[in-house]
């Protein structure tokens, strides 16, 4: 079932499949260990799929997004950073790392267009629907050709066109691997010129529980649903954060709740909040 999978990604994209992260050691339906990050287990949305399964799930989790206020950290970091710059008619170049279907980059698009805050958007993921879904709903959501450039490919690896001031991702690091992730940082840390933020999930034995409750009550896709317990037994502890962030050499970075940041243009500061979750 694998290889016909991967077949048919490949004839509807042109690209190979992105690679499956690990295999399953433990296997997902093990009982959860939230004392410790399970980063070899799978998530559906991680290995091949159809364009359809895809667009499905990522629409969903847009949903997920939207009634959990989910995008509120990075359009709070973009306020600081127009309070610490200022607006001109240079625009800020806002990079999205792990964009997926691009619903993030046009609720800051849209943001930005209240304010009149003139922005550069690029968005980058690896998988190769992610593209295609956000021109698709680009149009759906009236959003004109061109107004954010999507790419596809490894951020490690992508040459950008300009140079970036902010960088941004959700819900990525849980993806990634502990060395990875310091790449991450280490890559925000040097392309950035205004500063960078990473939110994501917590691993919390509480959120998960909260999480599998919405998904009895919410009309969530099977592959959100499924994965989201995963993501959560995938994710880093606060104490995970502050030691990546040590070793990414990222010392004067903000670390609250679900969000890591740096801001270049303000006084350097230390804050450690974690949730009581």
């Amino acid at each position: 079932m694998t290889d016909e999978l991967d077949a048919q990604v490949t004839e509807e994209t042109g690209a190979p499949p992105p690679p499956w992260p690990h295999e399953s050691t433990p296997e997902a339906a093990s009982p959860p260990d939230f004392s410790r990050r399970e980063f070899a287990l799978r998530e559906l949305m991680d290995g091949p799929c159809t364009y359809e399964a895809y667009r499905s799930a990522a629409l969903s989790l847009a949903r997920l997004n939207r009634w959990t206020r989910g995008y509120r950290p990075i359009l709070q970091f973009l306020t600081r950073v127009l309070q610490h710059t200022g607006v001109d008619h240079e625009p800020l170049h806002i990079v999205d790392i792990g964009c997926g279907h691009g619903d993030g980059l046009r609720t800051i698009y849209r943001w930005a267009a209240k304010r009149s805050v003139p922005l550069r958007l690029t968005g980058i993921d690896i998988n190769p629907y992610a593209a295609r879904l956000a021109r698709d709903c680009d149009r759906i959501e009236h959003v004109s050709a061109g107004t954010i450039t999507w790419l596809t490919g490894d951020i490690f690896s992508t040459q950008l066109e300009r140079p970036a001031d902010v960088a941004v991702s959700s819900l990525l690091a849980h993806h990634l691997s502990d060395n990875n992730i310091v790449r991450l940082l280490h890559w925000n840390e040097s392309t950035a010129r205004v500063g960078w933020t990473v939110s994501d999930l917590r691993r919390s034995q509480r959120a998960a529980y909260v999480f599998d409750w919405m998904t009895r009550v919410l009309p969530l896709d099977r592959m959100v649903a499924a994965d989201g317990i995963v993501s959560f037994r995938r994710a880093l502890s606060f104490e995970e954060w502050k030691r990546i962030s040590g070793e990414a050499q990222v010392t004067d970075t903000g670390l609250g709740r679900l969000v890591v940041e740096r801001l270049k243009t303000a006084p350097s500061t230390v804050r450690f909040s974690p949730s009581k979750s």
